[in-house]
């Protein structure tokens, strides 16, 4: 019997979760715009520094993301991140947090875990969607390089504004993804000189804005050479505020550079950084989740599409993942109840 095939949509971690899910029964094949893998699992090198500039860390509390991490965490590429926790509060005083839960990264870089998981699944990167052609069961996909099909299904990872223009939800599907709300984060990265000695490794600010600029500039701020097997060079990775960021999204990216380096002195006036060498800039246009769709992913039999991501449940790693699984899970099933039936009517998650 003939295997269906499914276009998955976006290499994140609920992309690659549903593909794993999926690939047993099926043949998939996974399209991303990026030419790397993991989404917001993210590592850009600059000279010979590395800098996690998306996702810092994540955290392990369903039994089902841990199951699905054990083979990674025993090949190596996933270790835990003990660096004290701390807050910059109010009062410009570092307290250290208790942690709730163990913080994981990847390694040697954040996007180690996704190329581990993508390696027995069809991968095609820079590859940017445009939209959908065909029919439900007869899709195809339309890049600017080619048109890609048929694909008996296609499902979306992409974040929930992309999601929404690429595929033919129906109405109530569609109102839905119009309520989430999803925030933009710049990313600062800067080498500082060799001999600085920085007061935190891993630091949340949460410090208020001022009368110049009333919304939190600087929400965090961390020492990538702190994590497990990464470079030596000092590098820090700094993240604004998602208020702050998704106010100033379409600002010059030079002014939103000074701003962040303007706060990141005022919080820590004996950090060098007007030493930095290196300092860039990178601009996350869908990076946290303020308002989640509030189900786990969305399918839908009579269009044959589906739709998943951290969006659908909430703002953490773990969140994609649960997504991309338990999409492809009841799809496995859907799948297994449609060779014998003709399309069935819609499924809600």
């Amino acid at each position: 019997m003939r295997q269906p095939s499914i276009a998955i949509i976006g290499a994140g971690i609920a992309g690659l979760a549903l593909a794993h899910q999926l690939s047993a029964h099926a043949r998939v094949t996974l399209f991303d715009k990026s030419r790397g893998l993991g989404g917001r699992l993210a590592t850009r090198r600059q000279g010979e520094t590395g800098f996690d500039h998306g996702a810092q860390y994540f955290t392990v509390r369903d039994a089902r993301f841990h199951a699905a991490l054990e083979p990674f965490l025993e090949a190596g590429h996933v270790e835990a991140w003990n660096a004290p926790l701390m807050r910059l509060n109010a009062d410009r005083t570092l307290e250290r947090l208790v942690d709730r839960a163990p913080r994981f990264v990847g390694v040697p870089t954040m996007t180690a875990l996704a190329k581990a998981m993508a390696q027995a699944i069809e991968v095609r990167l820079d590859r940017q969607v445009l939209s959908l052609a065909g029919e439900p069961g007869h899709w195809f996909l339309v890049t600017p390089e080619e048109r890609s099909g048929p694909f008996d299904w296609v499902l979306s990872s992409a974040p929930a504004p992309q999601t929404a223009r690429l595929l033919p939800l129906d109405a109530a599907d569609a109102a839905a993804v119009a309520e989430v709300r999803m925030n933009g984060c710049f990313t600062l990265m800067l080498q500082l000189p060799g001999d600085t000695q920085l007061p935190f490794e891993a630091c949340q600010v949460a410090v208020e804005g001022d009368a110049g600029d009333p919304l939190p500039v600087i929400s965090w701020m961390a020492a990538n050479n702190s994590k497990p097997q990464r470079d030596a060079a000092v590098s820090l990775v700094v993240h604004a505020g998602s208020a702050w960021s998704d106010a100033h999204l379409e600002d010059e990216p030079d002014q939103v550079r000074e701003r962040m380096l303007a706060a990141c002195r005022n919080l820590f006036p004996t950090i060098p950084f007007d030493a930095a060498s290196g300092i860039t800039l990178h601009r996350w246009r869908y990076a946290n989740v303020e308002r989640p769709l509030g189900r786990p992913f969305i399918l839908d039999t009579n269009r044959r599409i589906g739709a998943c991501g951290d969006w659908c449940i909430g703002n953490r790693v773990e969140a994609g993942f649960l997504s991309g699984h338990l999409l492809g899970e009841t799809l496995t099933d859907v799948m297994g109840k449609l060779t014998a039936k003709p399309l069935s009517p819609k499924l809600e998650a």
